[in-house]
């Protein structure tokens, strides 16, 4: 059965770096804690929170595991939020195979891609499975009555743009995965957003920030250049996606 969402807006945020992601361990549902640069990630979102018109009225809700509530006291923390914990939001489960390396499981060292990652997960002895996340995120979904801010996992957080978004399975696999960023997703179609920090961001796209401003996506205070940068995905109607450096 197919999955339409209509409901409210959602601000999404990926737990910081974990010295499990350092290694290059697969968690799934046991937990290893955030490292310095993970904290430093968790910071800079909520920076980017404390830039978003209207935060004051979001619910937050955040997965039950340990890294994800570690990155949550931080970023929520900036903005006063208190969020309740909810086991629909919690990682896969990656049965058999998590603790252990990518080379542990695939037999070498080359890097993998973005997809090939996503299907360890998803196809894990012993794990969770592709339906099985998709009907538990449907359910999440399916109870939001406000905008709220999720703070959740990788491949929690793919499944639910990907069922905003309407995409089928092999684009949700294929769909990146940042830390120390906001997704903003509303009405199939979303925004990610990130700090700049160089000093040669582009400056002609002051416009946006004008047109961002009057449609409520950006608080007033925001810092002054936005840089975008279009995704080479299909931009019709709902699949559009854009990159914002605040």
């Amino acid at each position: 059965m197919s999955f339409s969402y209509t409901g409210p807006r959602l601000l999404l945020l990926r737990h910081g770096e974990t010295e499990w992601n350092r290694q290059g361990r697969l968690q799934g549902r046991k937990n290893s804690p955030l490292t310095d640069l993970g904290r430093a990630q968790a910071r800079q979102q909520g920076e980017i929170l404390k830039q978003i018109n209207g935060i004051e009225r979001f619910d937050a809700v955040c997965s039950p595991l340990g890294r994800a509530q570690e990155t949550a006291r931080i970023a929520l923390g900036s903005v006063g939020k208190l969020p309740r914990l909810d086991p629909l939001v919690a990682e896969i489960n990656a049965g058999e195979w998590e603790g252990k390396t990518y080379r542990e499981i695939v037999g070498s060292d080359e890097t993998l891609e973005d997809s090939e990652m996503m299907r360890l997960f998803l196809t894990a002895p012993g794990g969770e499975g592709y339906d099985t996340l998709r009907d538990r995120c449907e359910a999440f979904l399916s109870g939001l009555e406000r905008p709220t801010i999720l703070v959740s996992h990788s491949v929690t957080l793919c499944m639910i743009r990907g069922l905003i978004r309407g995409l089928l399975q092999k684009d949700i696999e294929a769909l990146d995965r940042p830390q120390g960023a906001v997704y903003d997703v509303v009405a199939g179609q979303e925004t990610l957003f990130t700090l700049h920090r160089s000093d040669g961001c582009v400056r002609s796209s002051d416009f946006l920030k004008r047109l961002l401003l009057q449609s409520g996506l950006l608080w007033s205070g925001a810092l002054a250049t936005i840089q975008v940068d279009w995704d080479s995905a299909p931009r019709r109607s709902a699949q559009g996606s854009a990159r914002i450096q605040l």
